[in-house]
């Protein structure tokens, strides 16, 4: 029995892991678009290194793109099994796949468009399309919280919630070897305790392997503010000088979470008369899907929604979707609060609201999570005084600021007590991944001055190892 790591070894995007059973039997952990490979739309961003076919089952553990952009692909490529998933994860997951290959599809015809008519052949095509993406979802099995599947004779999966993200799984795979029971754990992407929405990560029990991100496991969140004063104070020296804030956001979760808070501000009556717009046509269809599975809220937001009917809606709150109503949004020129995606400011249309209030001095761009090294949501972050979007340089005027508060990723304490609440007598081993080098090494160094007696490992990429 092996584990092998063909992504989010050493690097926080493009989860996918195959773990192969003594009996041959191949199971896919995630098939994540790797963001590092693709920042220009290329084939080898969307490859495998392993004959697709030859997967038996592939378990998705939540729905951003990152852990399942690449499943339309592997279908394409002749994955004809079971994507195993919670109800939720289904819902967004389609939502967010049909919005990819539609980004894919629109890159390739403004390439296309600036490309010489000699050089069109050269552009390359989307990698998949939106029948792949249906095709894809017609594979898809729904799995509840804490029920156990029986995959063969010899195997079990148990998805146990991981509080990134409404639907967000951690999965436990039981098997058996040598008559004895194994059970791998593999954390997906872990949530924060006491986030907004959704409840706090449940830790596996009993595991003999651990698999778990370690996208902060070098640095501790630094806000101690509730989330609401934390946003509110942003909007007030904003809008005290009729600036606009304009915050970046994943259009599935981050951008719910902004919404919710607003919504609570303003039914206690702190919210500024200004207007809020969430330029994000995904968001719009994403939300929705919140208010369909109360049953996965916590339980804040399930007595705000029992007593207010809604998590999101409220006067001054407006959802663009039309690229028409977005086209007026752009000549909108008084005072306001822009939620538009992509949150780490690559592509999407908050590229055209960052550039549009880049010199403006009033104006704050709030980054509210963590941006990948390269993406221009990090060097605005860095501080740089010109920035290029889209082939043109412009002077950073604007006030660049950044807020924990919405991360939707445990910090270095809070992964560490989850591992150790892992850490019950039989564990051996503990793999540290979707973490940049330095992150992973830093949790490393922490679990073994934290007396982990398992055996701690950095896997990189390709990287098998026998269980």
């Amino acid at each position: 029995m092996k584990v092998t790591f063909w992504g989010a070894a050493g690097q926080v995007t493009g989860s996918m892991h195959q773990i192969t059973l003594d009996n041959g039997y191949q199971i896919l952990l995630d098939c994540g678009m790797n963001y590092e490979q693709k920042r220009e739309l290329n084939e080898r961003a969307f490859s495998f290194p392993f004959n697709p076919v030859d997967i038996d089952l592939v378990i998705l553990t939540h729905a951003h793109i990152d852990h399942s952009g690449n499943i339309p692909t592997l279908v394409q490529e002749g994955y004809k099994g079971h994507i195993i998933c919670t109800p939720a994860t289904a819902d967004l997951a389609s939502h967010l796949l049909f919005d990819s290959a539609n980004i894919q599809l629109d890159e390739y015809k403004s390439r296309l468009g600036r490309a010489s008519k000699t050089k069109r052949h050269l552009v390359p095509k989307p990698i998949y399309t939106d029948k792949s993406v249906a095709k894809a979802m017609e594979q898809l099995f729904t799995l509840p919280f804490n029920k156990k599947f029986q995959v063969n004779e010899d195997t079990s999966i148990e998805l146990i919630e991981a509080g990134h993200l409404l639907g967000a799984a951690s999965v436990v795979i039981e098997t058996t070897k040598n008559g004895e029971k194994v059970r791998i754990g593999f954390t997906g992407d872990l949530g924060r305790s006491h986030a907004e929405l959704i409840r706090t990560p449940t830790p596996m029990a009993n595991l003999d392997y651990l698999i778990t991100e370690t996208t902060y496991g070098g640095r501790n969140h630094v806000s101690s503010e509730r989330a609401e004063n934390e946003l509110l104070q942003f909007i007030d020296e904003t809008i005290r000088i009729r600036g606009r804030l304009v915050i970046p956001a994943f259009s599935v979760g981050r951008t719910q979470s902004i919404v919710h808070v607003l919504n609570k501000l303003n039914k206690k009556g702190l919210l500024p008369p200004v207007k809020v717009f969430v330029d994000s046509p995904l968001a719009v269809k994403s939300t929705h899907t919140y208010e369909k599975y109360p049953e996965l809220l916590n339980a804040d937001s399930a007595a705000f929604l029992k007593e207010h009917g809604n998590l999101f809606d409220f006067d001054e709150l407006h959802w663009i979707q039309d690229y028409d109503d977005h086209e007026k949004l752009m000549g909108y020129t008084d005072s306001c609060i822009i939620i538009s995606a992509a949150g780490m400011v690559e592509g999407g249309r908050i590229q055209e609201h960052v550039k549009n209030n880049i010199q403006n001095p009033f104006s704050t761009i709030l980054i509210a999570g963590f941006c990948a090294e390269g993406t221009l949501g990090h060097r605005l972050l860095l501080g740089q005084q010109e920035i290029g979007i889209k082939g043109r340089n412009y002077r950073v005027y604007a006030k660049i600021c950044r807020t924990d508060v919405f991360s939707s990723h445990p910090d270095k304490d809070e992964i560490f007590n989850y591992i150790m609440a892992c850490n019950q007598s039989r564990l051996k081993k503990v793999f540290l991944v979707h973490g940049d080098p330095e992150n992973l090494s830093a949790m490393k160094e922490t679990l073994e001055a934290g007396q982990l007696k398992a055996t701690v490992e950095i896997p990189e990429y390709a990287d098998s190892y026998s269980l």
